[in-house]
């Protein structure tokens, strides 16, 4: 049956997480019909709706290939937000590189290609940093992160995880900033390119083994508004939604972690206007998709383009 927007979801959350559902009873209220799909179910007609939103897709690392095919299959059949090309950029964490060359400060990285051989011990003494961070450049949230103290068992742990990481995937070396934990890791929300609301999120929560109860909402500053604008203007484009995760170095400059465009967490609960806010913003993607010759003649800029 035809509806106006189909939101793509996973099998570890079939009935979406509790900001989409939100999201989800705000659109009914308005008179939005919407539908409910795992993104890799191979029953679902994605034909049959004007719109899909990707949201708790948080599975998407897990089959990085299927799921990209996915999209470029998907956007064939309707009109698909956040925008495909974003979505495929946004996939695999060299987009913090792509940041860095556009001139968006993000914490201080080293790229290790697949298949690569390198110490930590090297790594940390070469760079002066004391305790390493380890991600997979293809992973959502905290999935395969791992935290390397400069204590010998840690060290040997790090090693041992980062030659796991290296054998699948790129990887990505980072220092560990206390302010994670003395600060906490500031995560900006914007719709339709504009600034939202900001929560305070400890990333590593699991791994330090601490208890902070949940994300609370915060109240960025200045600095932080403008460094996690200047990263989602560098994207090209105007995402719906956009998640810009911030932290603080050792001499308390704001750096962009993380830039989530395919199923960032939201926060509607500590900011109930956000909710009405993305609403609105689909109801006006539905009326282009209804009404497409409107968006003719706008400027399209890509990633590629936003680089030069």
């Amino acid at each position: 049956m035809p509806v106006d927007c189909i939101v793509a979801t996973c099998e570890l959350v079939p009935r979406l997480d509790p900001d989409d559902r939100m999201l989800v009873t705000e659109l009914r209220k308005r008179g939005v019909s919407v539908s409910i799909a795992v993104w890799n179910d191979p029953r679902v007609d994605w034909g049959a709706a004007a719109l899909c939103l990707v949201r708790s897709t948080w599975d998407y690392h897990r089959r990085y290939d299927e799921f990209l095919t996915w999209i470029e299959r998907i956007a064939s059949l309707t009109v698909v937000k956040n925008d495909p090309q974003l979505l495929r950029w946004n996939a695999h964490k060299s987009y913090l590189r792509d940041l860095e060359r556009r001139g968006v400060p993000v914490v201080p990285t080293l790229w290790l290609e697949r298949g690569a051989r390198a110490s930590l011990r090297e790594i940390a003494q070469a760079h002066g940093w004391r305790s390493l961070v380890l991600k997979p450049a293809r992973g959502a949230a905290s999935h395969g992160v791992t935290l390397v103290r400069e204590d010998a068992a840690s060290l040997a742990n790090g090693e041992a995880c980062l030659e796991e990481l290296l054998a699948r995937d790129d990887v990505l070396v980072q220092p560990y900033l206390e302010a994670v934990v003395t600060y906490g890791e500031r995560a900006l929300i914007f719709l339709h390119g504009r600034y939202s609301h900001a929560a305070v999120k400890k990333p590593f929560d699991r791994i330090l083994a601490v208890s902070s109860g949940p994300s609370s909402y915060a109240r960025a500053t200045s600095d932080e508004i403008e460094i996690a604008a200047r990263a989602v203007a560098a994207v090209g484009g105007t995402p719906l939604y956009a998640r810009v995760d911030l932290l603080k170095d050792d001499d308390g400059g704001v750096r962009v972690s993380e830039l989530e465009l395919i199923e960032p967490t939201l926060y509607f609960a500590l900011h109930e206007p956000a909710r009405r806010e993305l609403a609105s913003a689909v109801e006006r993607e539905l009326e282009l998709a209804a009404n497409p010759r409107r968006s003719e003649g706008l400027p399209v800029v890509s990633c590629r383009d936003a680089a030069q």
